[in-house]
């Protein structure tokens, strides 16, 4: 066998330390179960494939324990490390787009609109997706919101580009006045997509000043319409500063916090999502009561919509009022949309408990409110008749009407 010579210096190790230390790049994470060993540091030089290991290499008992990860990614392997089950495994590079893709939306045009601290807001629009080679990156044009009222000159313009490449998300921006990441490139998260999964990377903030930011997947939760959500720490490995976000399937970042550093002060600060989707405008027609509650008047209004919810948007018009004083609010005040839903040609719209709880009364107030709704719902081709549910129920009254079937159309109830 041939002899190995070592330094004269001799390290005292845990052996799982000693295996695993070298793909850590914060080692606090490392827990030791085994027993304490000697170990030497071997004076043999490695090599892969010609070119030389930069890292010292160990021997223990006639064996030569090597840096997992400088081996492993000079073979073109990517190393990876869970803090949570302790495993640490080396990977072939993988394009993970499909995967990584599932977490943003699909459509051009989709828009998010958030609001946070102290009367902040921004909103942006997805402008763009485009392939080039193993990289898919969304470009994302917005705003950060105007609380001055037009007096303040900054620049408010936010231009964003989340890229997929490998097994990471990234998030590189151009941004003046965002309350987002003081880094202008950051990882946002990194499969495998599961609690523990845990990755270090050198950063630089808008100074030029580089930090060592230590990140990790803290929780991975399935909501109630199926759709994970991910919670990602980012935590700067000298210092307090901190940053964290919940990343949604189909929908992205949806709240984001970190410490927001003040010459005198530092606290926590951030932002959450108020409402995305695909919005769009469109007409639609309204029919409110006169003030003598004998006929139904048409109004036509052009609203926002998400993700082509018409019929949501037609009922949530109605719920707000007409336009002008001429003519009288058809729901009764404080009555919330809990749901609507169109099934074979029947909208099913789901009003809260005040809907006949604070309904003023008399049976034409009450034929109006009914009137109202079913003929503007039935404006849409695509339904024929209304079924009113109360906390998620049929069969309730309104005066002395029982909501009990679908309603038609009551044409003979509009002014002509």
């Amino acid at each position: 066998m041939k002899k190995h010579s070592y330094k004269k210096s001799v390290y005292a190790f845990i052996l799982v330390l000693a295996l695993i230390a070298p793909v850590l790049l914060h080692n606090s994470l490392a827990q030791s179960s085994g027993e304490m060993i000697k170990a030497y540091r071997n004076n043999v030089t490695l090599e892969v494939n010609g070119t030389r290991v930069g890292a010292d290499n160990f021997i223990y008992n006639g064996t030569t324990y090597v840096p997992m990860r400088a081996i492993a990614e000079m073979l073109g392997k990517e190393v990876g490390w869970n803090a949570f089950t302790y495993i640490a495994s080396i990977d072939d590079l993988k394009y993970e787009r499909d995967l990584l893709s599932s977490l943003l939306p699909r459509n051009i045009g989709y828009s998010w609109l958030y609001d946070g601290f102290a009367e902040y807001s921004h909103e942006m629009r997805l402008d763009s997706i485009s392939d080039i080679a193993d990289k898919r990156t969304y470009s994302i044009i917005g705003e950060v919101g105007d609380p001055s009222g037009g007096e303040s000159t900054v620049d408010r313009s936010i231009s964003i580009k989340y890229v997929i490449q490998g097994r990471s998300l990234v998030q590189e921006k151009i941004e003046k006045a965002m309350l987002d990441s003081k880094f202008d490139r950051i990882t946002l998260i990194k499969a495998p997509l599961e609690a523990g999964n845990y990755w270090s990377e050198t950063i630089h903030d808008k100074s030029g000043k580089s930090a060592l930011i230590n990140s990790m997947i803290r929780k991975v939760e399935v909501k109630s319409d199926g759709k994970k959500e991910y919670t990602v720490r980012y935590s700067d490995s000298n210092g307090p500063y901190y940053e964290e976000r919940i990343i949604r399937e189909g929908e992205g970042i949806i709240a984001f916090e970190k410490l927001l550093e003040l010459d005198e002060m530092s606290f926590p600060a951030g932002y959450n999502l108020f409402r995305a989707g695909e919005f769009r405008e469109i007409s639609v027609k309204l029919y409110f009561p006169d003030r003598n509650a004998d006929k139904l008047h048409l109004q036509t209004r052009t609203i926002t919509i998400e993700d082509a919810q018409t019929a949501r948007g037609a009922v949530e018009a109605l719920i707000a009022g007409p336009e002008g004083d001429v003519l009288m609010a058809s729901i009764p005040s404080g009555t919330r949309l809990l749901g609507i839903r169109v099934s074979n040609g029947t909208c099913y719209v789901d009003f809260s408990r005040e809907f006949i709880e604070n309904h003023s009364g008399g049976s034409a107030g009450e034929l109006m409110t009914l009137g109202s709704i079913v003929n503007t719902l039935t404006e849409f081709t695509s339904i024929q008749r209304v079924q009113i549910l109360v906390e998620g129920k049929s069969g309730e009254t309104l005066g002395n009407i029982l909501l009990d079937r679908p309603l038609n159309r009551m044409g003979d109830m509009i002014a002509r």
